[in-house]
C-alpha cells in the first residue's frame, strides 16, 4: 500500500497453536514491544488445536485463552475467520463453528459481499462495547480496502483538495527532488496542518494517476539508503491543467 512500511508493523509467518505455544509467543512479543496495540491473526483456523471436538464449550474455551491475553495486556486481538456458504437471515449465524465463538469475544463483524466480485458488501457489527451497526461498503482499488459510501465521498473530496494543493505547490516550484520528510515540511503551511512523511508518500502513490492528469509526474526511487521523491510539472506554468482529471 505504500513504499515505506511503518516501523511499528511486524509480521509473523509461523505460529504455534492455542495451548501449544501460541500464548507464550504473543506474551513474549508484547514484552519485547510494549507499545503493541493490536494483533491480527489470519486465520483463526491456523492456530486452533487439533482436537476433533467441535462443541460450544471447546470453541468458547479456545477463544477465552486469547481474550485473557488481550484483557491482561490491554491490546486488541482481531481474529479473521470464515463464514459458512449457506446464507442465513441472521448474518452472525453464518460464522463457521458453534455460537461459542461469538459468545466469547467482545465483538463480531461479518462482511458479506452482495455478489462475488461485485466489490459491494455489507458489514454487520455487534458487540459488548459498540453500537450494533450495518454499514454499506465498497472496495477501494487504490487503497486496497473496504470503505463506507460516506467515507468514499469524503475521500474523493479530500483527494481533490490534495491534488489542488500539490498542483499549486508545483506551479511555483516546477521541480521537486528530495525526501518525503523535506516535502512534508514544505507542504505543511499550505495544508495548515502537520503532514506525516509516510502518509504523504502513500497519498502521492494513490493519486499518481490523477496528478498525471493535472500535468504532474510523480516518481520515487531509493538512493544511498533513502527514498527520494521526484515531482515534475510537465505543463509549463500549469495554465492548461488547473482542473484535475476526473
Amino acid at each position: 500500500m505504500t513504499d515505506e512500511p511503518m516501523e511499528q508493523l511486524h509480521f509473523a509467518l509461523i505460529a504455534d497453536t492455542i495451548s501449544s505455544g501460541l500464548e507464550e509467543q504473543i506474551e513474549r512479543f508484547i514484552s519485547e514491544h510494549p507499545n503493541t496495540k493490536i494483533i491480527f491473526i489470519d486465520t483463526l483456523q491456523k492456530i486452533r488445536s487439533d482436537s476433533p471436538d467441535s462443541t460450544y464449550a471447546t470453541d468458547y474455551k479456545e477463544l477465552s485463552v486469547l481474550k485473557s491475553i488481550a484483557d491482561k495486556n490491554s491490546v486488541a486481538i482481531v481474529l479473521v475467520h470464515h463464514l459458512r456458504k449457506t446464507k442465513d437471515a441472521d448474518p452472525f449465524n453464518m460464522i463457521s463453528g458453534t455460537t461459542g465463538l461469538s459468545g466469547c469475544v467482545d465483538g463480531s463483524f461479518v462482511l458479506s459481499e452482495s455478489k462475488r466480485g461485485s466489490r459491494n458488501a455489507t458489514l454487520y457489527c455487534v458487540g459488548r462495547d459498540i453500537e450494533n451497526r450495518v454499514i454499506e461498503l465498497k472496495f477501494d482499488n487504490e487503497q486496497h480496502r473496504w470503505i463506507s459510501d460516506e467515507i468514499l465521498f469524503e475521500k474523493e473530496n479530500k483527494n481533490k483538495v490534495f491534488i489542488e494543493k500539490i498542483f499549486d505547490f508545483m506551479v511555483e516550484r516546477k521541480i521537486f527532488v528530495g525526501t518525503a520528510t523535506v516535502l512534508a515540511a514544505l507542504l505543511a503551511p499550505r495544508f495548515e496542518t502537520e503532514i506525516f512523511p509516510n502518509r504523504l508518500t502513500r497519498d502521492l502513490v494513490q493519486n499518481a494517476y490523477e496528478l498525471a492528469g493535472s500535468g504532474i509526474k510523480f516518481s520515487s526511487e531509493r538512493s544511498h539508503g533513502a527514498r527520494r521523491i521526484r515531482l515534475d510539472l510537465l505543463s509549463g506554468d500549469g495554465s492548461d491543467s488547473k482542473n484535475p482529471a476526473p
